[in-house]
């Protein structure tokens, strides 16, 4: 079996549990690939590492059988860009802090491992989003997990973004920005900003602006199957284009399209957790101090 592991930063604290992660792996009938941030991570540290290679580019990640992402759920997002089309199950391991994405502990990763190999595990199959009509050599991919998003630039003055849904005007945002949120986005960036919460399996987007200057504008939810197609204005003729924090500029006479990528992002679980579990825990929703 081939698996690929990926994480770009530790604390201390978590060196311990890596290694022994590695050790466990090299015990079993596994190939092991590490990304290259990865690589530079162990070879940094005092550890003993088992043999593994090393893959440098996207493309080289297409073969593996499994994917362990080990961090926070940044990482888990930088580990979906990896895998990107080939739809490779990904594991996320957390060492961060929030974990919506990656909900595996520490001390349930070797278990969580055993329950992939006797196949007692799901795929939470995620939509991805796929943009259009930009360069997307310093963002990676051109496709999104959490969210497409649209921000002016420094302390630039606001933007006129004219938004389109299916070919008809939608209508124009005057704002700092703008985001176009995936369901698994829908409790991130989105939601900071006065987004609703989408449930995964629901088949919905999410359009949020960010900092309107119309008190009458509000989040929108329209279905996944839509095209929705951006044209931004902006007194420095440039701005910021964003995919799950991959930003690059862009200038302003580039139209845009988001809509849903053919492909998705396949999410291993081990447990019988849902969304709401999650929200309960990481957002403390429904939680009353008085009680």
């Amino acid at each position: 079996m081939n698996i690929g592991l990926h994480g770009k930063s530790f604390s201390k604290n978590s060196l311990p549990f890596i290694n022994h992660l590695l050790q466990f792996l090299a015990k079993h009938p596994t190939h092991l690939f590490v990304s290259h941030p990865l690589d530079a991570l162990l070879q940094s540290s005092a550890m003993q590492i088992p043999i593994v290679q090393t893959l440098a580019q996207v493309g080289d990640f297409k073969n593996l059988d499994l994917m362990i992402s080990i961090g926070g759920d940044g990482t888990l997002l930088e580990a979906v860009n990896y895998v990107g089309v080939s739809e490779i199950p990904i594991l996320g391991i957390n060492t961060g802090r929030m974990g919506f994405l990656a909900t595996v502990s520490q001390a349930d990763a070797l278990a969580a491992l055993d329950c992939f190999w006797q196949r007692k595990h799901t795929l939470d199959k995620r939509t991805l989003l796929q943009l259009r009509g930009a360069r997307t050599t310093a963002m990676g991919m051109n496709f999104a997990l959490n969210e497409v998003a649209f921000i002016k630039r420094d302390g630039t003055s606001m933007l006129a973004i004219h938004a389109s849904m299916d070919g008809g005007l939608h209508t124009t945002y005057w704002a700092d920005g703008l985001i176009v949120a995936t369901p698994t986005g829908s409790t991130g960036y989105s939601l900071s900003c006065g987004g609703p919460i989408v449930l995964p399996s629901s088949h919905n987007l999410v359009i949020t602006p960010v900092s309107p200057h119309n008190l009458s504008v509000r989040a929108l939810v329209v279905p996944d199957n839509a095209v929705l197609s951006f044209k931004v204005e902006s007194r420095n003729q440039t701005f910021l284009v964003a995919l799950d924090g991959r930003s690059q500029t862009i200038h302003t006479d580039t139209e845009l399209t988001v809509s849903k990528a053919p492909f998705r992002a396949h999410l291993v679980k081990v447990d019988q957790s849902n969304i709401f579990d999650v929200l309960r825990q990481k957002l403390h929703w429904g939680l009353d101090v008085r009680n």
